[in-house]
């Protein structure tokens, strides 16, 4: 019982990974190389924002982007952990790089569109933090 059990939880995790992304930015007028180069300068552009705007914030009161309530009911002389003040940091930035990604790709003239909505025999590149998809 417990073998198939873990081979079903396995065979999860493995086609989970193996799923498309949620979404692609997509310009009908430019090529796969000319979306991946414009995707790859916002991502710069996001980094060098991010890393200048959050490194003086005070990440130890401050609640995870995903959970605004995490810290409401902490006594107010309770601070979270070096480690987790660290993962709320890490959190913050992503969600940052990801709000500054987007209005570069849109002030380029590009569309967020659902994997479903990709037109056929459009080429597409996976990146970590995205994908994008060009003729």
């Amino acid at each position: 019982m417990r073998i198939s059990t873990t081979l079903c939880i396995v065979m999860l995790l493995w086609l989970a990974g193996c799923s498309s992304p949620k979404s692609y930015w997509y310009h009908p007028d430019r090529t796969l190389d000319e979306a991946k180069a414009d995707y790859t300068e916002c991502l710069d552009q996001a980094r060098r924002k991010a890393a200048d705007v959050l490194k003086d914030q005070p990440f130890d009161r401050l609640p995870p982007p995903d959970s605004p309530s995490a810290f409401r009911n902490a006594p107010l002389d309770q601070k979270p952990s070096d480690a987790e003040a660290r993962e709320t940091q890490e959190a913050w930035r992503q969600r940052y790089e990801q709000s500054v990604i987007a209005d570069c790709m849109r002030e380029k003239g590009y569309l967020r569109l659902g994997a479903d909505r990709v037109p056929r025999g459009v080429h597409t590149k996976e990146f970590d933090e995205g994908a994008v998809a060009g003729r």
